[in-house]
């Protein structure tokens, strides 16, 4: 392989980010996040983003 890393290697890889992604709830967070934006649909939707993003750390 070009990267010189293996296909386990890589495997582990995927799996330690689907545990860390399940563990955060990031995939339920970046739908809501979309859904919201959908139903706003601000001129700005960046800024929407990271309003929306700066309110859930608070």
């Amino acid at each position: 392989m070009a990267s010189g890393s293996t296909a386990s290697e890589e495997e582990r890889s995927l799996r330690e980010c689907e545990l860390y992604v399940q563990k955060h709830n990031i995939q339920a967070l970046l739908k809501d996040s979309i859904v919201q934006l959908c139903t706003a649909r601000p001129e700005r939707p960046m800024a929407f983003l990271r309003e929306y993003f700066e309110r859930l750390e608070k």
